[in-house]
């Protein structure tokens, strides 16, 4: 194995610990180091994603013989099309481009909405609500249920207009709503206690790689290899 190969481990430990050091660095404030570091990081993962499309997706789809041409043909055409846009004088030329772009996002975003979050919570709520034992149907299925339900309260925008003259929402959904509020408050919560742990994880790993590099670390070797034969 080359000299070069067996370097690479050893160097790719000690740039870690570096890179590692110029982040830490931000709690004294916003600096260079840091900076760097994070211009760094978007590069690398800025040219892993050029590399990951050119390679399983541009190669394997136009450049290899037996590519799909005709999927990916009208793409690159409304692709292109939309070029048209950045022209003043062509720019109306991109409208249905642009239209289609906004009903196909709009059309996903509702299917979406209703496949991937009110589908789900009905049929979790019927699961909880149908299940053995009536521990489980009395207190878990109707947590859930009026949790469901007063959170999509929370977000019905209907008013009416008062005497006064100032819309408001009618009492009894103030009401639900301000129970929808408290479910949300709540997930939010455990959401962010989430986040904390998974992030104070990441530093308790940080905190170790830097400790078993400062201990652990085989310099003689590195040194060695370094040196020229």
């Amino acid at each position: 194995m080359p000299d070069w190969v067996k370097l690479a481990e050893p160097l790719g430990t000690i740039i870690g610990f570096v890179l590692t050091l110029m982040v830490f660095s931000y709690i004294f404030g916003d600096n260079a180091l840091f900076r760097l570091a994070t211009h760094i990081f978007i590069g690398v993962a800025a040219g892993y994603a050029a590399v990951l499309v050119v390679y399983n997706v541009i190669i394997p789809v136009l450049v290899e013989p037996g590519s799909q041409m005709i999927r990916v043909g009208p793409p690159l055409i409304l692709g292109a099309w939309l070029l048209t846009k950045t022209s003043p004088r062509l720019s109306r030329l991109g409208n249905p481009v642009v239209a289609y772009l906004v009903g196909v996002g709009a059309a996903t975003a509702i299917s979406g909405a209703l496949l991937g979050t009110i589908y789900p919570l009905v049929d979790q709520s019927t699961r909880e609500l149908t299940g053995v034992g009536l521990w489980n149907v009395i207190v878990n299925g109707s947590i859930i249920l009026v949790g469901t339900i007063t959170t999509l309260v929370y977000f019905h925008y209907g008013a009416r207009p008062t005497a006064s003259g100032v819309t408001k929402r009618e009492t009894g959904i103030e009401i639900v709503s301000l129970v929808g509020q408290i479910f949300i408050a709540i997930t939010l919560g455990a959401i962010f206690a989430g986040v904390y742990i998974a992030v104070l994880s990441v530093f308790i790993e940080r905190m170790r790689f830097i400790w078993d590099f400062l201990w652990t670390f085989d310099w003689k070797h590195f040194i060695s290899l370094l040196s020229p034969k």
